[in-house]
């Protein structure tokens, strides 16, 4: 961190984060807790540990670059900011992860949009259902803040750009590690690459992120939808595709309700407000101040 802190070019600090910093991930092989103690043992194999260590390196990171420190606890709407927007932001939150974890089910395009099956399993409602689901959702949202962060220092002073920028930048390079997938469990070449399509529709949530200003909020939506799943199919089962119009709709139907969704932000007060939460972000008039955290 302290090497990286000094970099000044943001294409320079990507590479550095992706190839260097992002080392955290995983579990840490050196402590080997053992299985006589469960909660321990899964903590730290499924990286737990190392996930909030990523999260307070990054965090401090940014601050060395003179920027916010994140993420702030404290929930200060701005003058444009909408409670009946913010409701309908959740709900399609909601829907989405709800859809994500229940729906795609069928073989018509009515089906796959309106029906849920709930297929929980007692025997999935376990610690590492828990603990894999915590880990991405907090490691992958610390990986997603900081790419947010050096896409919106890199184009700071492109005003009508930056914030399309850093929503699809950032989804961009939050999708392709998915790729890493390909051979998890057997899981094959054609259902990563759907894997990677479908995971597309978190560019919702960057927007969201912009607009709500809170990455904690984020993080537990992105660790309900893997706990829901995980407690149906298990933490380590793998993506399948066989080709079939479920497949096919099941990639592609996420990708454009993200992207729906996404675009509905972008415009009036909904942008403004969106443009007042990144210009605290890149604000540098704050002082490392923990009970303001932003």
């Amino acid at each position: 961190m302290v090497s990286a802190s000094q970099i000044k070019n943001w294409f320079l600090r990507l590479i550095a984060f992706g190839l260097f910093l992002d080392v955290q991930y995983g579990s840490d092989q050196v402590l080997l807790i053992s299985k006589s103690l469960p909660v321990m043992h899964s903590i730290n194999n499924q990286g737990v540990v190392s996930a909030f260590a990523l999260l307070i390196l990054v965090c401090f990171l940014v601050r060395s670059w003179g920027f916010r420190f994140n993420p702030n606890l404290k929930f200060q709407p701005s003058a444009n900011f909408s409670w009946v927007v913010y409701s309908v932001l959740i709900l399609l939150l909601v829907i989405n992860v709800a859809w994500n974890t229940f729906g795609g089910n069928g073989n018509n395009i009515f089906s796959i949009l309106f029906s849920y099956i709930v297929d929980i399993h007692s025997k999935y409602i376990n610690v590492p259902s828990f603990t894999s689901a915590l880990e991405p959702g907090v490691l992958e949202e610390a990986e997603r803040y900081i790419n947010i962060m050096i896409l919106l220092i890199a184009s700071r002073n492109l005003k009508k750009w930056r914030i399309p920028i850093a929503v699809y930048g950032s989804t961009l390079l939050f999708a392709l590690p998915h790729f890493s997938n390909i051979g998890w469990n057997g899981q094959t070449v054609a259902a990563t690459i759907s894997q990677v399509l479908a995971v597309t529709d978190a560019m919702m949530w960057v927007a969201a992120y912009f607009y709500i200003g809170k990455l904690w909020f984020i993080m537990i939506v992105h660790f309900f939808n893997d706990y829901l799943i995980n407690i149906q199919w298990g933490w380590n089962s793998p993506s399948t595709w066989t080709g079939d119009f479920n497949d096919w709709a099941t990639t592609i139907i996420p990708l454009i309700f993200g992207l729906i969704v996404t675009i509905w932000m972008m415009y009036g007060k909904r942008r403004l407000v969106m443009e007042e939460n990144v210009d605290r972000l890149l604000g540098t008039d704050q002082e490392l101040d923990f009970s303001r955290m932003y």
